[in-house]
């Protein structure tokens, strides 16, 4: 008997010490259940155009040359280069620029030719120079008028000579260029201004009026292929996709549009809807509701059009001709201009339609299920033990 007692007691004390291990693990999974539920509460979001004080617009104008008025720049040396005064008003406010250099003008100041609007400007490098000189109130010097229009003219000349060798109306003599590397003294009617370093300062204007272009890019990409699903389960969302445009400075806004699944639409990085135009550098997301995501890939097109900063500008002509019988200087213009160029890429969307659970639910679930094994466990434990 003693022996049974003791087989018997200590089949109890094992009994009880699974019973206390199995309630204190039920405990465990309970609390993760709990907090399993509660966390089933908590959702997240994871998932121009420019003005310009051009000096020549409109249709036509009359072009005034102020006879003897002339900027002479020279040197100590007694090298010069003279370049004339041209407005298209006879008050001489509003100084025009040539683009032959070996053109002959009107001096007749009372008879003046009109200038009628031609060609469109095709050379951007042209366009550039004006819209970064005094053409356009822009300094290339020292902000003296006189300075600053020998400068500019200087410019136009040197560049279409260097950009058209050989073509006569542009040609530049070794006097003359001798004249324009060494001018540091400036007259003009009325007075006189030294300034230094004016050649170097023109040099530096051609060279990047050489390299400049008019070619505007636009590029749409996406830092991944990943879509996620909101936690909320309301929508499918893209990576983020960004817009550069080339150049940079150039792109000013653009337009987002996206087509392929109904219902889609496009939000910014706070998940703000975007419509209409957005200022460049604006990064976007494609959102598409649940429902519409099936378990087929759908694709999204997305569609950029940016608005580019640019440059258009006209030559000017008179029907007039010289005492030669030859064609008249012709003149120049330049505006600003609003160009645009479309872009676009692809997003695929694939997923379960909206009848599966988000990762809130899923953890809830499992909690559930965990909660119900422990309760299992803690009944099949608590059960007393048969004596035998």
């Amino acid at each position: 008997m003693e022996k049974i007692y003791m087989e018997e007691s200590q089949r109890q004390k094992k009994s009880k010490s699974v019973f206390n291990f199995s309630v204190l693990m039920s405990f465990v999974v309970a609390i993760f259940a709990i907090f399993s539920l509660a966390m089933f509460g908590i959702t997240s979001n994871q998932a121009t155009s420019i003005s310009y004080a051009a000096s020549v617009t409109g249709d036509s104008f009359y072009f005034y040359h102020e006879g003897t008025a002339l900027i002479r720049g020279t040197d100590g040396e007694g090298n010069s280069f003279v370049v004339p005064l041209y407005y298209s008003d006879d008050s001489a406010t509003n100084p025009v620029f040539c683009i032959e250099h070996k053109a002959q003008v009107s001096s007749d100041e009372s008879d003046p030719p009109q200038y009628l609007k031609g060609d469109a400007i095709e050379d951007y490098g042209l366009l550039y120079i004006l819209d970064n000189s005094y053409a356009n109130d822009v300094d290339i010097v020292n902000g003296n008028k006189y300075v600053e229009t020998w400068a500019t003219q200087v410019a136009i000349w040197l560049y279409l000579y260097e950009k058209n060798p050989g073509v006569a109306i542009h040609n530049i003599s070794s006097e003359d260029m001798t004249g324009i590397q060494n001018a540091n003294t400036f007259y003009y009617v009325g007075g006189q201004v030294s300034a230094d370093g004016v050649y170097a300062k023109v040099r530096a204007l051609v060279d990047e009026a050489k390299n400049v272009s008019s070619s505007r890019k636009l590029s749409v990409t996406k830092a991944s292929d990943s879509i996620a699903k909101s936690a909320d389960g309301n929508y499918y969302q893209s990576a983020k996709i960004s817009v550069v445009g080339n150049p940079s400075t150039s792109l000013t806004s653009y337009t987002i549009s996206v087509s392929g699944i109904d219902g889609a639409y496009v939000v910014d990085a706070d998940g703000r809807d975007i419509e209409g135009e957005v200022a460049a550098g604006t990064d976007f997301y494609v959102r598409v509701p649940a429902e519409k995501v099936t378990e087929k890939v759908q694709t999204i097109n997305v569609n950029v059009t940016g608005k580019f900063t640019s440059l258009t500008g006209n030559e000017y002509y008179t029907e007039r001709k010289s005492a030669a019988g030859e064609d008249l200087q012709k003149v120049v213009s330049v505006t600003g201009n609003v160009i645009n160029v479309n872009a676009g890429t692809e997003v695929e969307f694939i997923g379960a339609p909206d009848t599966g659970m988000n990762a809130a639910q899923t953890i809830y679930f499992i909690g559930l299920i965990v909660l119900l094994c422990g309760v299992g466990i803690v009944y099949a434990n608590a059960k007393p033990v048969e004596s035998k």
